[in-house]
């Protein structure tokens, strides 16, 4: 029987966009903890059995049932076999046990299996605020850069991020609704699993703590899962964090109210969801994310606007992948710009060649 190397492992849980990415780089620094260097689909689905192609393309979920002794010890051979310190360098079994850093937003349907291949494992849960979030899938969407499932059989087309149970009642929905369905979905399911585990096995952190006080929140984190702040680490989580690798455009505050309309239109969709994350949050001294959606954009307060449709969801991609520097809210107009100006969005083109080519 394979001897396992794994002690206290410690899986970051979220929606995806909700920068589960920046926090797993951030946490690689460490000099006490070990990764397979990136994300743990190759690991986990060449098993048939726990790859989507044998559910029928149901969704990524996997749970205990998916478990057995012979995948249990598969796996652990498979990670093992794979994992890197924070300078790159391959795990020796002489080291004895060690410290697993494990992240992807497909593990957010994937806890309860997760718990019983790792019966010790921490689990550090990431939220972040929905309207951030939402526009983030979004954008991600119409970028073109994350189709995890391209010609999905049912779709009609390309299916980008995580696939949760009930994906083909979205079909034909605007873009909007599709993600909002995988934000409620991925926080649905994280906190039912979290709910049958002692409150000691999981942590909370909210994404904007971890972008305004990085050094903080890890100090936090390190505590949660009995780790030193070691050199490596307390640099990296000095100052503003550098963007992580999936990133698509640049943050900028507010960058939502580029998306007003079609986040309005799903508002009402996240509420319930919403109010279960920000009890949790409550519960955790941590400031819970706002109910209400501010005012409109001027622009929008002038102007019918009303929530995109799958359509001109499409004509958006086109839009981007033709000029990748197009950010995400290309239905939103600029009246009175000069065709040779900046593009009020912030895109660093010419209105002309950014926003201005949709009027």
């Amino acid at each position: 029987m394979h001897q396992s190397c794994f002690d206290r492992p410690i899986i970051i849980i979220s929606a995806p966009r909700s920068g589960s990415t920046l926090l797993f780089e951030l946490l690689s620094h460490s000099e006490s903890l070990w990764t397979i260097g990136g994300e743990s689909h190759a690991v986990i689905e060449k098993h048939r059995q726990l790859n989507i192609t044998a559910k029928g393309f149901a969704s990524n979920a996997l749970d205990i049932s998916d478990w057995d002794a012979d995948i249990d010890q598969q796996l652990k051979a498979d990670f093992e076999a794979a994992l890197r310190d924070h300078q790159g360098k391959p795990y020796l079994k002489s080291l004895g046990p060690i410290r697993f850093l494990e992240k992807t937003p497909k593990n957010s349907l994937r806890i309860d299996f997760l718990a019983k291949l790792f019966p010790d494992a921490r689990f550090i849960y990431l939220v972040r605020d929905p309207k951030e979030n939402v526009a983030s899938i979004m954008q991600a969407w119409r970028s073109g850069r994350f189709r995890t499932y391209p010609g999905l059989p049912g779709w009609g087309g390309d299916w980008s991020l995580l696939l949760p149970p009930g994906w083909q009642a979205l079909r034909g929905k605007p873009l909007e609704q599709i993600a909002s369905f995988q934000w409620c979905q991925a926080n649905e399911h994280i906190m039912a699993s979290l709910d049958k585990l002692p409150q000691e096995r999981w942590h909370l952190v909210s994404y904007h703590d971890l972008v305004a006080d990085p050094k903080g929140t890890t100090q936090k984190i390190v505590e949660f899962c009995q780790l030193s702040l070691d050199a490596s680490l307390a640099e990296r989580s000095e100052g503003k964090l550098p963007h992580s690798r999936y990133t698509v455009s640049a943050p900028k505050a507010d960058k939502w109210l580029a998306n007003y309309s079609a986040i309005a239109a799903i508002w009402p969709q996240t509420q319930a969801c919403l109010h279960k994350v920000n009890q949790r949050l409550a519960s955790r001294d941590i400031l819970p994310f706002a109910t209400d959606l501010p005012s409109p954009p001027e622009d929008l307060q002038t102007s019918a606007s009303v929530p995109a449709s799958t359509t001109q969801n499409r004509e958006e991609i086109k839009l981007e992948q033709a000029s990748p520097q197009l950010i995400e809210g290309s239905s939103t107009r600029y009246p009175n710009t000069a065709r040779n100006a900046p593009c009020p969005c912030g895109s660093a083109l010419k209105y002309k060649a950014c926003h201005g080519k949709l009027q």
